[in-house]
């Protein structure tokens, strides 16, 4: 499986996401890790690497605004299956519009590292096994 984390590039809190990465690597997934600039970094990206599943955290806020842009621009491209999952210091009241937007996990922080990795793996398979689904 296939994931692809990113952060801002203007966030230079970045231990998290590479703790994150480690735990989803020692969970035998491939773990794409970059900064981006806009949400259409983190679209062509995982587009080209072909990820199952995204991974976009926050530690100085804009939540909402970017992962509503990443959404919108992956299903511009066709790429409505991949599913999204936002954490870092998410404000209780940014929760709603996160679901409502259509992210399928959220980590607030505090999180056990295995319980994240279970949350990618489950996402990845149920991503696989539509694929899998559609194609027959």
């Amino acid at each position: 499986m296939r994931v692809l984390l990113s952060k801002s590039f203007i966030d230079s809190h970045d231990r998290a996401i590479k703790t994150v990465a480690t735990a989803l690597r020692d969970a035998s997934m491939e773990v794409v890790l970059i900064d981006y600039e806009t949400p259409d970094d983190v679209v062509a990206a995982a587009v080209d690497e072909d990820v199952d599943v995204i991974g976009l955290s926050f530690m100085s806020g804009g939540q909402v605004d970017v992962t509503a842009s990443v959404i919108e621009q992956l299903r511009a491209r066709g790429a409505t299956d991949v599913p999204i999952v936002v954490g870092g210091t998410i404000r209780p009241f940014d929760v709603p519009a996160l679901e409502a937007a259509g992210v399928a996990a959220i980590f607030r922080g505090g999180e056990k590292l295995s319980a994240m990795a279970e949350t990618f793996e489950k996402l990845g398979r149920d991503r696989t096994k539509g694929t899998r689904d559609d194609a027959n």
